[in-house]
């Protein structure tokens, strides 16, 4: 049965999307950087990206039967919302160093960094929320 667009709303489990989006928003556009910068910031910026996604996923998978499992699936959204807004950090020190040469620069076009600022917003306030919505089960 089909719902029409008009009555769509967000669904609950969106975050994951997001989480997937900035996954592989991260690792196209990481590839692109420069090699020298590899294994001191976009290693990092992929690794966060990645954790973002995996404790996403793992706590959704979580179906809290009890307070214990509640509490594992609540500290999973609480390690994925922090490594979201630990990847802030190493993205403004890429670009700082981007910026240092203006022809590395041109090809990234500020795009990604504004596609990262919002998939991050994005994907915070879906966590948050997510977590204001199952406390309040409680």
């Amino acid at each position: 049965m089909s719902v029409y667009v008009s009555q769509r709303n967000e669904s609950k489990a969106q975050f994951l999307e997001t989480a997937r989006k900035l996954s592989a928003h991260t690792l196209t556009y990481c590839l692109k950087a420069p090699k020298r910068l590899t294994f001191f910031l976009t290693k990092d910026i992929c690794a966060l990206a990645r954790k973002v996604y995996y404790e996403a996923n793992t706590a959704n998978s979580i179906n809290p039967r009890n307070h214990v499992e509640f509490q594992n699936r609540r500290a999973h959204f609480q390690l994925a919302l922090a490594a979201c807004e630990n990847m802030e950090i190493p993205l403004m020190e890429l670009k700082a160093r981007l910026e240092l040469n203006p022809e590395e620069y041109k090809q990234w076009k500020n795009y990604a960094f504004q596609e990262w600022g919002r998939l991050l917003l994005e994907e915070q306030k879906l966590i948050k929320g997510f977590m204001e919505g199952i406390c309040a089960k409680l």
